[in-house]
């Protein structure tokens, strides 16, 4: 039994009909992601010097957990590992519990291995220490990370050894510290309420 023709062309017509909706749907949801990554970026651009980030590790090439665009926040300072405590956590076998240590300085974030991880620049040679600025790339076991930092690093407010009050007065610099209290603070105490006999 043969399909007549008129209804052929109908199904035919219907079908381009559906494949342009489609393809209309994934341009349109293209452009919205896009438009709330971008929205994203400017908020994180625009708080990171009231949280702390400096900006962000982006996944070039891994596997397993940590998947390629997985985006890591960068703090000021810390712990690149696997471990549930590390600051930056990135989930993949080739990395250890501890595997780097990071601090952002002038220069840029200088990354340092823990115990001889195997830490690698952009050329893939074995480095035990690296600077990297912005757009700088580096590989922690065998996931390839790239550092986007914030049009703010924040390192503004660290004080240069080189100034004249730091060498005259040593006691400004403790002064310039903030002062870490890590005890809580007293919660007030409730009045009571005086019973009249």
């Amino acid at each position: 039994m043969t399909m007549p023709q008129s209804l052929y062309e109908l199904i035919a017509l219907g079908a381009r009909y559906v494949f342009a909706a489609l393809m209309a749907l994934i341009v349109a949801r293209a452009w919205r992601i896009t438009v709330i990554d971008s929205r994203r970026a400017q908020t994180l651009r625009r708080i990171s010097p009231e949280t702390g980030l400096s900006g962000e590790l982006v996944v070039m090439e891994g596997g397993e957990q940590a998947r390629r665009g997985m985006k890591y926040p960068v703090i000021r300072e810390g712990l690149i590992g696997s471990s549930r405590r590390a600051d930056i956590r990135v989930r993949h076998s080739s990395v250890r519990r501890r595997h780097a240590w990071f601090q952002l300085t002038p220069e840029g974030l200088s990354v340092r291995a823990h115990a001889g991880a195997p830490l690698y620049d952009r050329r893939d040679d074995p480095v035990k220490e690296i600077v990297l600025k912005d757009g700088g790339v580096l590989s922690v076991g065998d996931v390839k990370l790239m550092l986007i930092l914030t049009e703010s690093t924040g390192t503004e407010d660290a004080p240069d050894p080189a100034d004249e009050w730091f060498e005259t007065d040593p006691d400004a610099l403790f002064a310039a510290q903030p002062v870490l209290n890590h005890r809580r603070a007293p919660r007030p105490r409730r009045r009571r309420k005086e019973e009249n006999w």
